[in-house]
């Protein structure tokens, strides 16, 4: 049975090594024991490889958020279920970061990744809204979007200054500096 993730891991190290450009499906083929055509079938595109990750993520998210109660500080609760939703696995650990480089630093792949987090922005966004209803639907898109570029950007910090650490921490970092309040129309002064 084909590990997406296995696959993508092969595909990252494989970029790192040769450049993204430079890898092709057979190389990947070979890393992986699986036939060029039957990565094909799975796989939409080369740059898909890199974000097999994603629906872990937004697991990871949804996941968090259930525990957390509704009452809890918009802020908190974002962080808290964001910070849950990166991983501390070892196969990330041992990857020294050179994922996330090359993801920010090769053009077609930081491209593919607002599509590719698209449902972990999504969910995200649903949750805002469920914890703060009444805003418009495009300050819910907001806030998802900018907590997904804090987190990324907090991540691509963390793999460019050698990846010490738990990435998981770095984005807790940066995200503690996110203080959100949605506000009703006629709060306003």
């Amino acid at each position: 049975m084909l590990d997406p993730e296995a696959v993508g891991t092969a595909a990252l190290r494989l970029w790192a090594e040769h450049g993204y450009d430079a890898t092709g499906w057979d190389d990947i083929s070979a890393a992986t024991g699986i036939s060029a055509r039957t990565l094909m079938r799975h796989f939409p595109s080369k740059a898909a490889l890199a974000w097999v990750g994603v629906p872990a993520a937004t697991r990871r998210l949804t996941e968090a958020f259930r525990a957390l109660p509704l009452d809890a500080g918009l802020s908190d609760a974002l962080r808290t279920a964001v910070v849950a939703s990166v991983s501390d696995d070892v196969p990330v650990l041992s990857a020294g970061g050179y994922w996330m480089r090359i993801v920010a630093e090769e053009a077609e792949l930081a491209e593919a990744s607002v599509r590719a987090y698209a449902p972990w922005t999504e969910a995200l966004a649903r949750e805002i809204a469920r914890r703060r209803p009444g805003a418009p639907e495009a300050i819910y898109q907001a806030i998802a979007t900018a907590y997904r570029e804090a987190a990324q950007a907090a991540l691509y910090d963390w793999a460019r200054n050698g990846a010490a650490g738990s990435p998981a921490r770095a984005v807790d970092t940066a995200l503690r500096w996110l203080d959100i309040h949605i506000t009703a129309p006629e709060d306003i002064p």
